[in-house]
């Protein structure tokens, strides 16, 4: 592991590039939402839905990680403003299947365009050699970083296990 001034300074600098990258895409992705009637959360419940096709509440809390209840509250609103509506499971008398609507199916479909078309804009220059590297070092990072969150050490201050 290389520890040097210069090195720590890349490694600054390159973090505070990622979030810049990060803060801006954030930012657009919540403008064009917003233009729907959506936020982060929903698109994700519905980004899960169009992947899934149809799940349980209680599947759906799993894949979000939030509790049934988090589930509940989203489905309301979603259903409420006819993204989603919610069916009888065919066999489970207590389970709710959620499925999307034709207006649901065709958000998802925008969306999934959408990131398609970004994509392109974004990286339709780089050589898939270069692709292939970012990608790498972005699943690196995703590794790293999941795993910091996991110890509680992603803020940066030292955990027990850092110190010891």
């Amino acid at each position: 592991m290389i520890h040097n001034d210069l090195h720590t300074s890349q490694c600054r600098d390159t973090l505070l590039q990622l979030l810049l990258v990060t803060t801006l895409m954030s930012a657009d992705m919540q403008r064009g939402l917003a233009d729907r009637g959506l936020t982060q959360t929903r698109a994700h419940v519905l980004w899960v839905l169009g992947e899934a096709g149809r799940v349980t509440q209680r599947e759906l809390a799993t894949e979000l990680k939030v509790t049934p209840r988090n589930v509940t509250t989203l489905i309301d609103a979603l259903e409420e403003t006819g993204f989603v509506r919610r069916t009888a499971h065919s066999t489970d008398r207590r389970a709710v299947i959620i499925v999307l609507t034709p207006k649901g199916q065709k958000a998802v479909a925008r969306m999934q365009s959408e990131v398609t078309e970004f994509a392109r804009l974004l990286f339709g220059t780089v050589s898939e050699h270069d692709l292939k590297t970012l990608q790498g070092i972005l699943h690196d990072i995703g590794t790293k970083l999941t795993k910091l969150v996991k110890e509680g050490a992603a803020d940066g201050r030292p955990t027990k296990s850092k110190v010891q």
